[in-house]
């Protein structure tokens, strides 16, 4: 009778029959048809009527409709997590999302997944360097570079290690990396413009697909 079609799956009305026979009560959320065919949000209890031999006789059900108050939840989430402008995700919603990687394996294996990405030290020369800004975000400085043909060498190097699977403890972690390039010029003197510019490449390359990188170019990016 409580099937709307909406509902998680089966398993949620067998905890309901569940806590219907331990407890002999259930008080929870659940979707509901009307007889238009309208769906909607209750808040429903249902009670266990026993005889005096403690035999279950029949049960009974109160339920409100809840639609308005599921509507504003919907209308508040609405103004917390998205850009009121364009209406993706913002900034809060990616960081709950990040938090929520993070809780699958555990913050530790999250941590050392972070570790283990510094390994592409490997593919380094002795005068580059590799920093992490903070996040997933690390910056590579390469120094000396013979022209653009060997910064392509290294970053493909780079990509392929990071690909390389990450063991930590009982999980097996598989990471990609989308990179941004920006050359030194006379026009970028200063760093910030440098990290600016290789900022706006990664941005280029990140809707294009995985494990790929992106040479800044003045004229279109």
């Amino acid at each position: 009778m409580l099937s709307s079609g909406r509902q998680q799956d089966k398993t949620y009305y067998a905890k309901i029959w569940q806590a219907l026979k331990q407890k002999r009560a259930w008080r929870g959320e659940i979707w509901n048809r009307r007889k238009s065919g309208e769906v909607f949000a209750e808040l429903l209890s249902i009670a266990a009527i026993c005889d005096d031999d403690g035999r279950v006789r029949r049960y009974v059900g109160v339920f409100s409709d809840i639609s308005y108050l599921k509507a504003h939840e919907a209308e508040l989430s609405q103004v917390a997590y998205y850009d009121a402008l364009t209406g993706i995700p913002n900034r809060r919603l990616l960081a709950d999302r990040m938090v929520q990687v993070n809780d699958r394996c555990g913050h530790e294996v999250g941590d050392q997944l972070l570790v283990e990405v510094s390994r592409l030290q490997e593919a380094l020369r002795a005068d580059d360097t590799l920093a992490r800004l903070g996040g997933d975000e690390f910056v590579v400085l390469f120094n000396d570079l013979a022209g653009e043909r060997e910064c392509c060498q290294i970053l493909d190097r780079i990509l392929e290690i990071i690909a390389l699977p990450i063991v930590i403890g009982s999980h097996e972690v598989a990471v990609s990396a989308s990179i941004g390039v920006s050359f030194h010029t006379s026009d970028n003197e200063d760093g910030d413009t440098l990290l600016r510019q290789a900022d706006q490449a990664m941005y280029v390359v990140k809707p294009t697909g995985k494990s790929r990188y992106h040479l800044y170019d003045a004229k279109h990016d």
